[in-house]
């Protein structure tokens, strides 16, 4: 096969996950890893929004309560190191489209955003929380 899709975590239908330390296990000859944001949990308190709430917390640096923002998932998926590529999903309002430009404001690898469901996708790019790994949207 030219790709093999592998579904290799999930986060109890929450939009926001952090992984654990042994998570998600991601095959050795993986030339990309896609994470899926959904972006129906931004701005939203994390408690609510993210499983394994206390372990975003920590890689966020903020408590439970506070709101989802995009430089605090941001900050959880650079803490991770997990992605290549950053999927925002459930971006189906000009308001949460505008959180997933936020979100990659903050990323340095590059984002899509959208409704899968719509099939409405858009490539983003921003500045990144750092600048280790320069990428290109086409």
């Amino acid at each position: 096969a030219d790709y093999v899709l592998v579904e290799a975590d999930g986060s109890r239908a929450l939009p926001l996950k952090a992984h654990a330390p042994w998570e998600p296990v991601v095959p050795a000859g993986a030339a990309q890893t896609i994470l899926v944001v959904g972006a129906s949990g931004l701005g939203r308190p994390v408690r609510e929004v993210a499983h394994r709430p206390e372990r975003f917390c920590e890689l966020a640096g903020c408590a439970p309560d506070d709101a989802a923002t995009p430089e605090l998932v941001a900050r959880v998926i650079a803490a991770e190191g997990l992605a290549t590529r950053v999927v925002v999903n459930q971006a189906d309002t000009d308001e949460l489209l505008a959180h997933a430009r936020e979100l990659a404001r903050w990323l340095d690898v590059p984002v899509t955003a959208g409704s899968l469901r719509a099939g409405r996708l858009v490539e983003l790019c921003g500045r990144g929380l750092t600048r280790s790994r320069p990428h290109r949207c086409t």
